[in-house]
């Protein structure tokens, strides 16, 4: 039962990457407006595209309060020693850093700017170069700037990602077909079978594991002092595959542009998955830390907890 379901996801997901005439249905275009709009944007100079951005973003930080509400919640837990108003600006600076990651998409859809890489400058890129050939498994953490710089970390080392498929077609059609563009191939969550194949033949993947995906899979580990549900993905995946596991760091560099830094995880894996994923969680903490005003707060990252706790998302 479960290879038919993961059969299907993938046929779903092949069957999205082809254009359908029914994507002119009224029912997409709404959607059809939104990607005319990310378009407009997107010919503007870049400090306008930046000051639209920041602005949709800064605006929904006021809007969307249930949003709003879980991102200072998390600034509590993880940075108490700040004053109230430090994690209240932390929190707005990070819904306008997501709001620029909109447009941000719409360059790497539809380039205008020339090579992504312009912009990134890269840390320890002599990785790639060592590791040409050989399986590698990046992972990372949700930054509000991941997709200008992880494509253009693909036209460096191809990669293969997994991902959850998105209910809209169109949606999931523009996405698979704009970030292939740059050597990213999208393998949907379901299917970790043929994610593992790709490393086992020397390939590339990448994961995101920070965020809070259930028990299932999950040990509890530390992440700014909380015990933290974490998926075990990197260490499992690793010890499978035989791959190098490299810490894939995304960033902003002021208005300068980004910063693509790789670190190698040495003797990983160690054979213990709560030491491993621990370890992993230590890096993105560190990397969080430096720029805490670039990560997604926003999401529920510590809504599982272990057995007897509360809530720490009560109202």
């Amino acid at each position: 039962m479960a290879s038919g379901i993961q059969s299907n996801t993938s046929e779903q997901h092949l069957a999205n990457q082809v254009f359908r005439w029914r994507y002119m249905l009224p029912q997409f275009w709404l959607l059809w407006l939104w990607f005319f709009l990310l378009w407009s944007v997107t010919r503007l100079p870049y400090p306008a595209i930046r000051a639209v951005g920041r602005g949709i973003g800064v605006a929904l930080f006021y809007l969307i309060k249930s949003r709003r509400r879980i991102a200072l919640r998390n600034l509590e837990l993880c940075f108490p020693e700040k004053s109230e108003a430090e994690r209240f600006r932390i929190a707005r600076d990070s819904f306008a850093g997501a709001g620029l990651t909109l447009f941000e998409s719409g360059l790497v859809w539809w380039p205008r700017f020339g090579s992504p890489g312009k912009f990134i400058r890269v840390e320890n890129g002599g990785l790639l170069e060592d590791l040409a050939g050989k399986p590698v498994l990046f992972f990372g953490h949700h930054n509000t700037c991941v997709e200008m710089v992880f494509a253009y970390m693909a036209t460096l080392r191809p990669f293969h990602v997994l991902f959850r498929v998105n209910n809209n077609p169109l949606w999931e059609y523009m996405a698979t077909c704009s970030r292939k563009q740059y050597g990213v191939t999208l393998v949907p969550r379901k299917q970790v079978p043929e994610f593992l194949s790709h490393l086992r033949a020397g390939q590339a993947g990448l994961l995101a594991a920070d965020q809070d995906l259930g028990r299932k899979r999950s040990v509890f580990v530390p992440f700014f002092g909380v015990n933290t549900a974490t998926v075990t993905s990197v260490h499992d995946f690793a010890v499978a595959t035989g791959a190098s596991v490299v810490f894939a760091e995304a960033f902003r560099e002021g208005q300068k542009g980004y910063v693509l830094r790789l670190t190698q995880l040495q003797n990983y894996p160690t054979g213990d998955a709560v030491a491993d994923t621990a370890m992993m969680n230590q890096m993105i903490e560190r990397a969080v830390r430096e720029h805490p005003d670039q990560y997604l707060w926003m999401h529920n990252r510590f809504k599982t907890r272990p057995d007897g706790e509360p809530s720490l998302y009560k109202k």
